[in-house]
């Protein structure tokens, strides 16, 4: 492993392309950390129902769901810059409408399900784009510092964001929070806007589905790329379980809300820490070191069934953060670097519609399992889960011997650094 001069960083930002999507990225991050507080809150002081909050938020993941893979095979045949843009145009539009609904009073319970899941789909829209377009705006070489930084902003923003919407729900209202948000993506619009990226080559033809098939085939003939995947459906299967069964276990000692807080700070803590390691190490087995470093994720599940105690908790919380995000940008930087451009986007798609789409049979499945053993056995069956598919994903030679690729074919960033 191979220590990184803080220098890069400087490099890196002197890329004007990069340095307008991250700004981009910093504002969307911001505004769409303040949107979970609010709308929760705005629902249920529109509707008092509980249910018809759960039908909001299922319609933003069911939509996300539901469009990633077509969003990775546009973003693979269309401009990834225009698609971006159109994301962003669609997420303004649907917060602004929602929060100027909530001002109202009077929300109808279609219109709140109809903008939220506009929401997602945009959202779905965007995120394989994304992952390509950081391929074209930085060189090869930097990509990994590229990754960490993006992730680095989203990470603050989730770590800070609910305490300044719970601050400002208060203050202005849940339906001006909302409002809020949607001009935030109308900043990032506006920095997506300014991106000069290279025109890619011209998509070979074929239909839709031809396209979809094209990038199946990408995923499935590359044995690191679909083990990765399905370690990440697992391991996110089995991650949903903290976040029902975490508060569940605390819930019976003194202070134990005080406690989940203190918890899902260190978290966001570890999240921060894994993203300054990504900037300052550079492995030179991306999979195998990033798998390794998943296996500290386990404890946290562990104690929080076992030994729920302050002092420890707080130190899984905090490895548990670093064996999330380090891993995941050198997953980002792997793809980036051993997957074509012409392809990466649709390839990306899979790996996050595989991510998300067990979430929700997580957090159904953990009140069954729960209810059927304890709290206990159920995480600590969770716990062992996580060490045997990651273990199992190094079983493949692929993924413990794939090497970064500093020389990957992609279009050369637009401008040079200035």
């Amino acid at each position: 492993m191979a220590a990184v001069h803080w220098r890069n960083l400087a490099e890196l930002a002197g890329f004007t392309q990069f340095r307008n999507q991250f700004l981009a990225s910093a504002l969307s991050s911001v505004g769409s950390a303040l949107t979970p507080v609010a709308l929760s809150f705005g629902v249920l002081e529109a509707t008092g129902s509980a249910a018809d909050l759960g039908l909001v938020l299922a319609a933003y993941s069911a939509a996300q769901i539901v469009f990633m893979l077509g969003g990775g095979v546009w973003a693979d045949r269309l401009p990834r810059k225009r698609l971006m843009v159109l994301s962003d145009a669609v997420s303004a539009a649907s917060q602004i409408t929602f929060g100027l609904l909530l001002l109202t009073g009077h929300p109808p319970q279609w219109a709140m399900i109809a903008l939220h899941g506009l929401a997602g789909a945009a959202s779905a829209l965007f995120m394989p784009a994304s992952v390509g377009l950081v391929a074209e705006t930085v060189p090869p070489r930097l990509l990994q510092e590229a990754n960490a930084l993006l992730s680095l902003t989203r990470n603050i923003s989730v770590s800070v964001g609910p305490m300044i919407a719970g601050l400002a729900v208060v203050l202005a209202g849940a339906g001006w929070v909302l409002v809020a948000d949607g001009l935030t993506f109308l900043g990032s619009l506006l920095f997506l806007r300014r991106l000069a990226v290279p025109a890619r080559p011209a998509s070979a033809g074929g239909g839709f589905l031809r396209d979809f098939r094209g990038g199946w085939q990408e995923v499935a003939k590359r044995s690191w790329v679909w083990s990765g995947i399905a370690m990440f459906m697992i391991f996110n299967f089995v991650y949903s379980f903290l976040y029902v069964l975490g508060p569940v276990s605390l819930s019976g000692s003194d202070n134990g809300g005080l406690l989940w807080g203190a918890v899902t700070a260190s978290l966001g803590v570890g999240d921060v820490l894994g993203n300054a390691l990504a900037v300052r190490f550079r492995p030179r087995r991306l999979l195998f070191t990033g798998r390794l470093m998943m296996l500290p994720a386990a404890p946290l599940i562990v104690v929080l069934g076992v030994a729920p105690e302050p002092i420890p908790l707080i130190l899984c919380g905090l490895l548990a953060g670093i064996a999330t995000t380090f891993p995941n940008t050198l997953w980002e930087t792997a793809l980036q670097q051993h997957i074509p451009n012409s392809s990466l986007s649709r390839v990306s798609s899979f790996d996050y519609a595989g991510s998300f789409i067990l979430r929700p049979a997580g957090l159904a499945v953990t009140a069954l399992a729960a209810s059927a053993f304890n709290a206990q056995a159920t995480l600590t069956a969770g716990a062992a889960l996580i060490v045997l598919a990651v273990t199992a994903s190094l079983l493949d030679r692929a993924t413990r011997t794939l090497v970064r690729n500093e020389h990957q074919d992609h279009p050369a960033p637009s401008t040079a650094p200035g």
